[in-house]
């Protein structure tokens, strides 16, 4: 994802340094971004890592809207409330450990059950163009901070909460208008947080075992990739 971001931003640079020379203004790629405001509708999908214990939400479909805001020159300010179709796993660790050739965290597994999944964050992107496209395009990237929530406030049964939660995201993405006041999106990022055990998963049930082995870290960075296309409305000038 890094090495997307940095390959985005060298290809905005070399179209930037394209547009200086070469071109009369009728015959110019560029085109200024007439509106300043823009609205998105996205759908896509959220690819969760999977922690050790497998009881942080999954994977799943992803839909939200997104409000950008083209502030000066080639920033923008961003707001996304996202919402992910997911489920998880819930563990008791008193349970025996009697399947073989599984983890104990599987074979102490109570049940699957859908586990939306909730994100609103605050944001910056850069136009790699400033504040005009190019053949209609214009690529950014983009960073955010904001909350993660499944709107749970007690634990489960074997006493894991995932809860509410700081978020960090980053990425990429291209935006292609062809009206003024229309515009398709394509983003690709991943949003970084943590989720932490109880110290039930690491105390021995009554036949000795344990949902995580001796030495797991209790608390866990996971990184979530996603992707998204999504459709603008583009209003204020």
């Amino acid at each position: 994802m890094l090495r997307f971001v940095f390959v985005a931003a060298c290809v905005g640079a070399a179209v930037a340094a394209e547009a200086q020379v070469g071109y009369t203004p009728e015959r110019s790629p560029y085109r200024d971004l007439e509106r300043r405001h823009e609205v998105s509708i996205i759908s896509g999908h959220y690819r969760a890592e999977t922690d050790p214990a497998g009881v942080a939400p999954r994977s799943g479909p992803l839909v939200g809207v997104r409000y950008q805001w083209l502030a000066g020159g080639p920033v923008n300010l961003t707001a996304d409330v996202l919402r992910v179709e997911s489920e998880r796993r819930v563990l008791d660790p008193d349970l025996p450990a009697t399947c073989t050739g599984k983890p104990a965290a599987d074979c102490k597994m109570v049940s699957r059950y859908r586990w939306p999944l909730y994100f609103v964050d605050a944001g910056m992107s850069v136009n790699l163009t400033g504040s005009r496209t190019w053949k209609r395009l214009v690529p950014e990237a983009r960073g955010s901070i904001g909350l993660a929530s499944d709107f749970h406030t007690s634990p489960d049964i074997g006493d894991f909460q995932f809860g509410t939660k700081f978020n960090f995201g980053f990425g990429a993405g291209v935006r292609w208008v062809p009206r003024p006041q229309y515009q398709v999106r394509f983003d690709i990022g991943t949003r970084v947080y943590t989720v932490s055990y109880p110290d039930t998963y690491f105390t021995l049930a009554p036949d000795t075992t344990r949902v995580l082995p001796f030495g797991t870290r209790k608390k866990q960075w996971l990184n979530n990739p996603q992707f998204s296309l999504g459709v603008s409305y583009l209003l204020g000038r």
